[in-house]
């Protein structure tokens, strides 16, 4: 998991450096983008076990099919909040992604060390 000190401020850097990016490879526009927040439990045990899990996620993501980049960011000073970045080829991929039997697994696996559910803020990459 990489680090930023906010993870607000890490997400936004994040799809801002790799927007240009993008177009400059001549990506077709309507890539679909996502951030996802959350926040673990405050103890150790679940920032550690919550922390694997995100990074075993993160895997899973960059070995699927339409992935144009996923990362996982922890907040430095408050490592209980992270924030996920992704950027699919398509909507149909990253749907794809997020139905797969696994991916709904480890989502699953992550819901015991969570205080709520995960914010998700899905958009589409525009011209």
């Amino acid at each position: 998991m990489q680090y930023r000190w906010s993870t607000l401020t890490g997400a936004a850097m994040a799809l801002a450096a790799l927007l240009p990016a993008q177009y400059a490879q001549a990506q077709p526009p309507l890539q679909q983008y996502v951030v996802i927040y959350g926040e673990f439990k405050p103890n150790a045990y679940a920032i550690h076990e919550g922390t694997r899990t995100l990074e075993y996620l993160t895997r899973l993501a960059r070995q699927s099919s339409g992935v144009v980049h996923f990362a996982s960011y922890a907040e430095i000073g408050r490592p209980n909040f992270f924030s996920l970045i992704e950027v699919w080829q398509d909507s149909a991929s990253f749907t794809a992604f997020q139905n797969a039997s696994n991916t709904q697994k480890v989502l699953g696996d992550l819901q015991p060390y969570m205080i709520a559910p995960l914010d998700e803020r899905d958009g589409t990459l525009i011209e």
